[in-house]
């Protein structure tokens, strides 16, 4: 329903309706509703509306606004028959159905009188007109009294209309009885309630809830309402519990009070009771209760938890505890309850028995009679020597001295032996719980020993005791004793021997010098944190790289040199993989070229730099605990001199001596037996499958690859190393050169230049497919990644 505004003020009387929501009300000219002077200029408070509801607001709390003689510094709901003062003005607000009358008047000031413009209803007559009469006779004294009441009553009646604050009181459910007292009672008008500001209380009742009596304080000024709820009374559940023994209730899990007559107050509804007694099984029903006070009753039947158990020994008189509690003693019948239970049973000089027995519940049991086995007696054994192993009835018993328990009344067979001694034997029986010392001495045997020994001066010491030069005869005892044969610049050699008495032994020892011994604990293969297995090469004697002259293929810069490796050095079974490379530069991917898809895990990696290629040994040396092989300067990985056994890359003489030289009786020309092209496939090689790319492919070859292979794919050439020709290139550790003119000078572990712009390249890959990039002597430099250049890692072994 949208409400119409009548608005009455110094302009007149005007209609507004919701939509010109919000009002102004102020003294200047430019307010909605127009006040008379109030000594306040500008506006005063607005009119707005909230969810259909009227309320005014002051516009500046400061200022003296007063609804229903309150003042009010905050916004106030209106409602019919609401009186604000502004200054000197009064505003009246009347609520008629939709109708909303907005009145200004100026307070104290006269009302001007007009009469109804139409005239007077028809049928009525003027009031009569007195003439001046004689004055009426005095009313009696009771009237005048009776006058003086009623007006004090209206008085009293006003003061209170003015004074009285309505509410509303609202209890759930309708109570069937109702009370309010207070100082004055409330006053019932138009379905609300009149009463003066105060404290009230309010008293209400209804079958099958409980009495409410709730406490009102009741403000001053202001509608106010009052929901109050009447609580539902529980059901009194009567449990009758047999047998009646004291027992707790839990109604859906939860504990619940019983009275001393048996009684429980539960809500009302379908609820879970149980019943729990000690010494009985728990008890569950489900019950509706009907609440509201209603009595009702439920009876459970408790069974026993517990079961007859009948406990006997031979001999009796056993004491008997049952989960460490004393109950009695053997023979004994007692209730358990169900479950695991521990039994023990104890009787002097007789060894303890203890029992683990399942109880069920009204089950009685009776357990066999007991045999108690007599107490053990007890041995202190020792022996000349001492650390003689002890056999008692042929158990091992450990070695003397020894406390050793032996059953009682029975005979033992005790056995004592000792290397380098005679064994000695003796017969025992002890009585319950009786200790007994005993003392055996066994007496030595001895065997023969002769030792020859390379160097022959070499010295021995026999269970750390010199006893002089090492080849000599040696009468010991048949047990087993620790030989030492030292001398300076050999390593010492250590060996236990046991003599026998029956026969002599001959003893042939020949010491490792300093320098064998460290080449032969050197491993012959390590593996890497990160999974790589490199092989260890021992070089041997002096070695030619390049090639001659007439060699097809040949090109300048393959000048013969004469070199020697003299440290045993470590190099990669295969070429680094992608997958091996991303454990160190996750986001690396090597691409593709060709049409060929060079980046799964298992391919070897490409499109790697000399000095990522570094930085990923640096990497790996870190993961393994080892130096460093390479320091990064402005940018550039520089190789740290002399060279130290971190991982690195091989240096171009270690790849040519292990590609041409490595098992083979003369250096190996390409990385297959024969001359050029290969009759077999042995590698992975520019061929037909590239011919559509590339110019240069083997005659009539087909490896299965378009691209690069997985590492591993061919066989190992030579024994232990995979893919030194074919697959990818593979960058070595030197800077490139060339060497004219040095084919007889030797050189020693050579490194490369300490500087330039190159790094050398060696060994042949997928787009190569002349004779001259597949022959081993092949030399080929770059300073930028490739498609087809990758590497494999190598380390000094010392």
């Amino acid at each position: 329903m949208s409400r119409v505004y009548f608005i009455r003020d110094a302009r007149g009387e005007r209609r507004v309706s919701e939509a010109d929501m919000p009002l102004s009300v102020g003294s200047d000219e430019h307010s909605d509703v127009l006040l008379p002077a109030t000594g306040v200029e500008g506006r005063i408070a607005h009119i707005a509306l909230a969810d259909g509801h009227a309320f005014i607001q002051p516009d500046d709390a400061a200022l003296p606004l007063y609804h229903n003689h309150e003042r009010i510094t905050e916004s106030t709901w209106l409602k019919s028959g609401d009186q604000l003062q502004l200054g000197d003005a009064v505003l009246h607000w009347t609520v008629q159905g939709d109708q909303v009358s907005v009145q200004v008047q100026e307070a104290g000031g006269e009302v001007q009188l007009r009469p109804p413009q139409q005239p007077p209803p028809a049928g009525s007559e003027p009031l009569p007109v007195m003439d001046n009469a004689a004055p009426a006779a005095p009313a009696p004294r009771h009237l005048r009294r009776l006058v003086i009441g009623l007006l004090l009553l209206l008085v009293m009646l006003a003061a209170f209309v003015l004074l009285a604050t309505p509410f509303q009181l609202r209890i759930t459910p309708e109570p069937g009885t109702q009370s309010i007292s207070g100082l004055v009672p409330p006053v019932s008008l138009g379905g609300r309630l009149l009463a003066l500001p105060g404290r009230y209380t309010v008293r209400a009742a209804r079958p099958g809830y409980r009495d409410l009596e709730q406490v009102l304080e009741l403000p001053m000024g202001g509608f106010r309402e009052y929901a109050l709820t009447l609580e539902e009374l529980p059901g009194r559940v009567t449990l009758r519990v047999e047998p009646g023994v004291n027992f707790e209730l839990f109604v859906d899990d939860e504990k619940l009070a019983v009275d001393a007559a048996g009684i429980a107050e539960i809500p009302r509804g379908t609820h879970r009771l149980r019943v729990q007694a000690q010494r009985y099984l728990a008890q569950e029903q489900s019950l509706e209760v009907e609440g509201f006070g209603k009595a009702q009753s439920v009876a459970f039947s408790l069974q026993p938890a517990w079961a007859e158990v009948r406990i006997d020994t031979r001999p009796s008189g056993a004491e008997v505890r049952v989960d460490g509690e004393l109950r009695g003693s053997t023979p004994l019948q007692l209730e358990l309850l169900q479950g695991t239970r521990r039994i023990g049973l104890t009787l002097t000089a007789y060894k303890p028995v203890t029992l683990q027995q399942d109880i069920e519940a009204g089950v009685p049991l009776q357990l066999d009679v007991i045999e108690l086995q007599p107490a053990d007696g007890s041995l202190s054994l020792q022996s000349t020597p001492p650390g003689a192993t002890i056999r008692v009835d042929g158990n091992f018993m450990g070695t003397t001295p020894a406390t050793l328990s032996l059953a009682a009344r029975r005979e033992h067979r005790l056995q004592l032996s000792k290397p380098g001694y005679r064994s000695t034997q003796q017969s025992v029986t002890l009585e319950p719980l009786q200790v007994r010392e005993l003392t055996l001495t066994l007496p030595p045997e001895y065997g023969t020993l002769f030792v020859s020994t390379q160097p022959a001066d070499a010295s021995l010491s026999v269970d750390g005791k010199p006893v002089g030069k090492a080849t000599r005869r040696l009468r010991l005892t048949t047990r087993p004793h620790t030989l030492v044969f030292s001398k300076p610049g050999y390593v010492t050699h250590r060996v236990t021997v046991t003599p026998r008495t029956a026969s002599s032994r001959t003893l042939d020892v020949r010491l490792k010098t300093l320098a064998q011994a460290k080449v032969e604990s050197t491993p012959a293969q390590i593996t890497t944190k990160a999974g790589q297995r490199l092989r260890l090469v021992r070089p041997a004697g002096s070695f030619r790289m390049g090639a001659s002259r007439r060699e097809a293929g040949r090109r300048a810069n393959e000048s013969r040199r004469l070199v020697q490796l003299q440290r045993p050095f470590y190099l990669g079974e295969k070429e680094v993989t992608n997958a091996g490379f991303r454990q160190f530069r996750s986001k690396h991917r090597s691409g593709t070229l060709d049409g060929a898809a060079l980046d799964a895990d298992l391919q070897p990696v490409v499109q790697v730099s000399w000095d990522d290629a570094a930085r990923y040994c640096n990497w790996l040396s870190r993961k393994d605990g080892l130096p460093p092989a390479y320091r990064e300067q402005g940018g550039r990985m520089q190789v740290i001199r002399p060279l130290n056994t971190g991982y690195r890359l091989p240096t171009e003489a270690e790849w040519a001596y292990v590609a041409r030289v490595l098992g083979q009786t003369k250096p190996a020309r390409y990385p297959w037996d024969g001359s050029f092209p290969p009759t077999a496939v042995v590698g992975n090689f520019a061929d037909a499958r590239l011919a559509d790319t590339l110019a240069d492919v083997v005659p009539g070859y087909d490896d299965g690859y378009r691209g690069t292979a997985p590492v591993g794919s061919f066989a190992a050439r030579p024994p232990g190393f995979h893919d030194l020709g074919g697959n990818v290139a593979e960058w070595t550790n030197d800077y490139y050169a060339v060497y004219p003119g040095e084919a007889e000078r030797l050189v020693r572990d050579p490194t490369g230049p300490e500087q330039g712009d190159h790094r050398v390249v060696r060994g042949s890959g997928w787009r190569h497919g002349s004779i001259t990039e597949l022959r081993l002597s092949y030399r080929d430099y770059s300073r930028a990644p490739r498609a087809d250049l990758g590497f494999r890692i190598a380390r000094y072994a010392e």
